[in-house]
């Protein structure tokens, strides 16, 4: 016995095999007492000891099939729970789901029923595919609980939840839910699946239904209110929202939740009513008056923020924020000496590096470009960190940038490169600064360098592929890097632009405007805009082509790839 506790059976301490890692087992409370082995079972020269001495000696060496093999004869072997359960966790962790149902199996032969292992089979059974035998286990599960609907129906859903085969998943809570089909926690947690998986019109569904049987549920609501956001129907979700929040003025996560919920949708005048209204009743909260702030900011209530972010770093609460945005304002109401004052006050962490590019920008106004890099070279050269020296270089490249100066810009990230070969931030910028004066053989190289070293660098695929498509150069290769890169990331509206583009350009227009007006929709910027205008032209709608040259310019007045394009469709 003293030697199979120094190998780890007893208290599976040496082993390099993880199985406190294991899922799923949320709520200790479930773990059952085992018994430790008797000694007669382990002689010396059993076949028992033997498969046990191999396994451990498999997970020290990180063989965990080995170890899965030698355990799971073991487990045969033994009449001893333990073993057994050591088997399945072990089976776990190789996500042998097969091998690990049998052990679980034979744990449940020698420990007999208990809570935790109708969960641990409940999982097995619904990774092997056996659906309806996986009901059979949660549904015991479930019982557990006693007469507690809420806690039996919460403990599946965080199983559930978990899962990775998430129809499966939904199919064995569908079962039991309706089975129980009065009992509103059921609907609650299966609204709460389809939410996570972004099955919007069954959370709806779901939800509704759990309010009917019990109207007076909360997070049923709430899950109803998550659910309108998923399907873009924000006014009833805003309108659903008001009443709940109205309902509990105690609930002050509720009210957050929907002044939040109004700052999303833009509504910001009605936000800062509700914000106003809980900043009255808890005066001493720097996570309202920083939001205050915020708000005020983005109205241009400059007045106003400047009270809130000057009362915030009064209550000694966010000061680097505090002098941040202070600056912010003072930049935008042309106080420059103040903007740099306060912005010189920002500590290390998340401002700091851009309250320094601030600072740059405010020199450019005021003593011009020369003192702005002075400024950035000096800063530059007390730092140590490479990234922050990086960023620096970055900083700098930008302001030249703005001054139209490329090549300069071009040197400048040379030079940083010099110091960091390789690096691909500054790979990646120098790239970009190679297209404004047509370089794409520079363009070309420093991309194909990060994408050497980084295949699946998304934001490298999709400049290389979009310039190649841009300057209607080798069109086929184009699409491919694209494609990797909305595989990558396939919410990315720059992604998904570049996709439109390089459909357009072959000549695709019905497939280019889907991916030009999803990109649109997800942000609105001018050149999307802009592809969308040519789109239109080019398909001969002048008058939608119109339209949109219109909203996007209202949009960016002055922005020089739009003005051209009017010019180019008024001749």
């Amino acid at each position: 016995m003293m030697l199979l506790a120094g190998l780890g059976l007893v208290g599976c301490a040496s082993t390099s095999v993880d199985t406190t890692a294991i899922d799923p087992i949320p709520d200790p409370d479930l773990s059952p007492e085992i018994s430790h082995p008797p000694a007669a079972e382990y002689g010396p020269h059993s076949d028992l000891l033997y498969s046990i001495l191999l396994g451990e000696l498999s997970g020290q060496f990180n063989d965990v099939n080995q170890a899965l093999e030698h355990y799971m004869r073991a487990s045969q072997l033994s009449s001893d729970p333990a073993v057994a359960e050591r088997t399945t966790r072990i089976a776990m962790v190789a996500k042998n789901w097969e091998a690990g149902l049998q052990a679980a199996h034979r744990w449940s032969e020698l420990a007999g029923s208990d809570p935790k292992l109708n969960q641990i089979l409940g999982v097995l059974e619904l990774r092997n595919g056996n659906v309806d035998k996986a009901v059979v286990q949660f549904e015991m599960l479930m019982l557990s609980t006693g007469d507690s609907p809420e806690k039996g129906f919460g403990i599946l859903g965080a199983i559930l939840a978990r899962e990775s085969d998430s129809d499966s998943a939904a199919r064995v809570l569908e079962k039991l839910v309706n089975k129980y089909f009065e009992n509103p926690y059921g609907h609650l947690t299966l609204a709460g699946l389809a939410l996570q998986a972004r099955d919007y019109l069954r959370a709806l569904d779901e939800s509704e239904l759990a309010i009917g049987f019990a109207p007076e549920l909360t997070d049923a609501r709430i899950l109803r209110v998550q659910a309108l956001l998923g399907l873009e129907e924000t006014d009833a979700a805003l309108k659903d929202m008001k009443v709940l929040a109205g309902e509990t003025p105690e609930n002050r996560e509720l009210r957050m939740s929907y002044a939040r919920m109004l700052l999303t949708a833009k509504r910001y005048e009605e936000a800062e009513v509700e914000f106003e209204s809980l900043y009255a009743e808890n005066p001493d909260d720097s996570e309202l008056i920083y939001t205050l702030g915020l708000l005020h900011l983005q109205q241009e209530q400059f007045e106003a923020a400047k009270a809130d972010f000057t009362r915030l770093m009064q209550s000694s609460q966010r000061k680097d924020e505090g002098h941040y945005y202070l600056g912010r304002i003072a930049e935008q109401q042309k106080d420059f000496v103040t903007a740099i004052t306060e912005f010189e006050q920002v500590g290390r962490g998340q401002y700091f590096l851009d309250s320094k590019a601030r600072i740059a920008s405010v020199y450019v106004e005021i003593k011009g470009l020369e003192k702005a890099q002075q400024y950035l070279a000096e800063f530059r050269s007390r730092l140590n960190t490479p990234d922050e020296i990086v960023q620096v270089y970055l900083v700098e490249g930008q302001l030249l940038h703005e001054q139209e100066l490329y090549v300069i810009a071009i040197d400048l990230y040379s030079e940083g490169l010099q110091k960091y070969p390789g690096h691909r931030d500054l790979l990646y910028a120098r790239a970009l600064m190679a297209e404004e004066i047509d370089r794409i053989d520079l363009l070309e190289s420093d991309l194909r360098a990060i994408l050497s070293e980084d295949p699946d660098n998304a934001s490298a695929l999709n400049a290389l592929g979009y310039t190649l498509a841009d300057h209607n150069s080798r069109i086929g290769e184009a699409l491919k890097y694209i494609e990797r890169a909305l595989e990558i990331r396939p919410d990315d509206p720059a992604v998904i632009d570049s996709m439109g583009w390089v459909q357009f350009r072959l000549g695709n227009y019905e497939q280019a405007e889907q991916y030009l007006r999803r990109a649109y929709q997800l942000l609105e910027d001018a050149e999307i805009g802009g592809h969308l205008v040519e789109l239109f032209w080019a398909q001969g709608d002048h008058d939608s082509a119109q339209k949109m040259m219109q909203e996007v310019l209202e949009r960016f007045p002055d922005e020089e790839y739009l003005l051209e394009l009017q010019k180019k469709f008024q001749q």
